[in-house]
């Protein structure tokens, strides 16, 4: 999810924009794009990625907020109160739109209802890791060592945010074996202490855990997408490896306030989508564990429905309580 997040928007400034050199009555004066979360993890990587892109597509034409705070969930709502003129976007991923409905019991904003969907940007799966020296090298041997080990030592772990909770109790699920829960503060804490060998595995986003695969600290076994990652063309799908349930991926996405022209929503789509098909915008994304996320405005709103009902079955299946 951190990924996710941290490159996001760098995407959506760099694809909306350019209509300033097109359009002949809008955008009239720079698009605000509110982020509602701090760029974290690796802000070396995202601060120099946004300013290579943002200056190359757009200049000064733009400006970009990011709210912070443990409230994120709340920032919706200000995003909602913005007037409908095509001037504020926002730049968010399944957390606000799917995840936070689950586990919230109020929420600021609607989700459907107070915002129109602009375009998709990018999606990441999550990545199944164990350690270096556990004894198998795919899916099925990781199952297999779970069941042996059931009745005495049970395998471990971690979770370092909601996505990788669910993704391990969707493997549990799935594969009918038990694990035990050792959470993180954070997906980094939660990959040195399986490369230590502290845990036995960990769901991880591909960019985060690349690094340890390559050096071969931590083996990969699977991510859950239908696709493979071209970060990591070797490593199979869940469905490959017989696990076709075991499928989570993050993603992207733009929108604008309900009530927005339709004009405005459809231009803003159209500079989205041919900035997605370029060349370098896929390499970039490849290069950060992600594929593109083209989408209408309308394809948009029904994926929305639908994260929308399956996050409330994955919050039930991960036994997580509303808040």
């Amino acid at each position: 999810m951190k990924t996710c997040k941290r490159i996001l928007a760098t995407l959506a400034l760099a694809a909306a924009l350019p209509l300033a050199a097109t359009a002949q009555s809008y955008p009239e004066r720079a698009i605000k794009m509110i982020v509602p979360f701090r760029l974290a993890a690796r802000p070396t990587v995202s601060r120099a990625s946004s300013r290579r892109i943002c200056a190359r597509a757009w200049g000064s034409r733009s400006s970009s907020k990011t709210r912070r705070g443990r409230r994120r969930h709340r920032r919706g709502a200000e995003r909602q109160a913005a007037p409908p003129d095509g001037y504020t976007l926002f730049v968010t991923t399944n957390s606000s739109h799917g995840v936070n409905p689950a586990i919230y019991n109020q929420l600021p904003y609607d989700p459907e209802k107070d915002f129109e969907p602009v375009g998709g940007i990018m999606r990441i799966p999550q990545l199944l890791g164990v350690r270096a020296d556990f004894p198998a090298d795919d899916v099925a041997g990781f199952v297999k060592v779970a069941r042996e080990r059931a009745a005495t030592k049970g395998l471990s772990f971690g979770t370092g945010n909601t996505s990788s909770r669910v993704a391990a109790e969707l493997l549990k699920a799935s594969a009918k074996i038990d694990m035990i829960d050792v959470p993180y503060r954070g997906t980094p804490q939660a990959l040195q202490d399986l490369v230590g060998g502290q845990i036995d595995m960990f769901f991880a986003d591909p960019f985060a855990a690349a690094g340890f695969v390559n050096a071969g600290t931590i083996k990969a076994l699977a991510v859950t997408d239908t696709t493979r990652v071209p970060l990591l063309p070797k490593v199979p799908t869940m469905t490959e490896a017989g696990f076709k349930d075991v499928l989570l991926v993050s993603w992207a996405a733009a929108f604008v306030p309900a009530k927005t022209d339709p004009a405005i929503v459809e231009r803003l789509n159209k500079e989205i989508n041919n900035t997605l098909a370029k060349p370098q915008t896929k390499e970039y994304l490849h290069k950060m564990g992600a594929t593109p996320l083209p989408m209408s405005s309308a394809e948009l709103r029904g994926f929305v429905h639908s994260e929308i009902a399956r996050w409330a079955k994955l919050a039930e299946i991960a036994r997580i309580p509303k808040k």
